[in-house]
């Protein structure tokens, strides 16, 4: 009866000990890390590109799928819901955003990125248009292409989406000049 207790009391002490190394190591750092991932979701410069190639389509009339994208890319806390436009093959995107709330250059910034990103994953889109509560963006694919230099569906590889267009979007000048470029307004 004595061994017994003993191995039920060693038992208590190591599932114990294990509970506290789970829960005060472990899990703190796998959500740290989550954490982290999230707010590098944020950021066209780290967010993570592979991640939405579950939501490539050949057709924008996919209200879900066109969601999800959306909801995968940098600004989606703001998001404020779709309009399409099928005749047009125009999506638009609501933000309950004031641009005097945001930095023009990251905003600038996450639109480029936000559509290029739409235009790739999404083959016959050709416009988005971005609503935000003080004006609206419209962004075309064939301008986007040009800026580009290649056709948009190549750039569903995420070494070439980096060099063909996250490096270009690093500096405020480039930034600049692709929004000019691609934004009819």
């Amino acid at each position: 009866m004595r061994i017994r207790n003993i191995w039920i009391i060693t038992l208590v002490v190591l599932g114990s000990i294990g509970l506290v190394i789970v829960e005060g190591f472990v899990n703190p750092k796998i959500e740290a890390k989550q954490a982290r991932y999230e707010e590098e979701q944020q950021n066209p410069l780290t967010h993570d590109f592979a991640a939405l190639a579950k939501y490539r389509s050949p057709y924008m009339g996919d209200n879900s799928n066109l969601s999800h994208l959306n909801q995968a890319l940098p600004l989606r806390e703001r998001l404020n819901g779709y309009q399409l436009y099928p005749e047009t093959f125009t999506a638009q995107v609501n933000y309950s955003l004031d641009t005097r709330e945001m930095d023009a250059e990251e905003l600038e910034r996450i639109l480029v990125y936000n559509a290029v990103a739409n235009f790739v994953m999404i083959d016959n889109l050709e416009q988005v248009v971005y609503q935000l509560e003080n004006t609206s963006y419209t962004l075309r694919r064939e301008s986007t292409q040009q800026w580009t230099g290649t056709e948009l569906k190549k750039l569903q590889n995420p070494e070439l989406w980096n060099s063909t267009v996250r490096e270009k979007l690093v500096e405020s000048a480039q930034v600049k000049e692709v929004f000019s470029q691609i934004v009819d307004n």
